[in-house]
């Protein structure tokens, strides 16, 4: 991915503390936390990317075959396939 990843820093902050504050998370422990919330975040941020990059390449070819034309065998065999988690 060549793209920079720009998080809103007031969103965050706003859905951290809300989190923080219904976790009634200490305050000598909030930088911790919200180290492990941006974690979190970008991890299923790049996550899911990574999962789109891959249904675009592999599922959006006008010649792929629809999930609903395959065999259980077929579809079991493609998603080993993509399977890299």
């Amino acid at each position: 991915m060549n793209n920079r990843t720009l998080i809103d820093p007031q969103k965050f902050a706003l859905h951290f503390a809300q989190t923080a504050v219904a976790k009634d998370v200490k305050s000598n422990e909030l930088v911790k936390e919200a180290k492990k919330f941006l974690m979190g975040y970008l991890t299923a941020y790049y996550l899911v990317d990574d999962f789109n990059a891959i249904e675009r390449q592999n599922f959006g070819k006008a010649d792929a075959k629809k999930f609903e034309d395959m065999t259980f065998a077929e579809l079991l065999a493609c998603v080993r396939k993509l399977n890299k988690y």
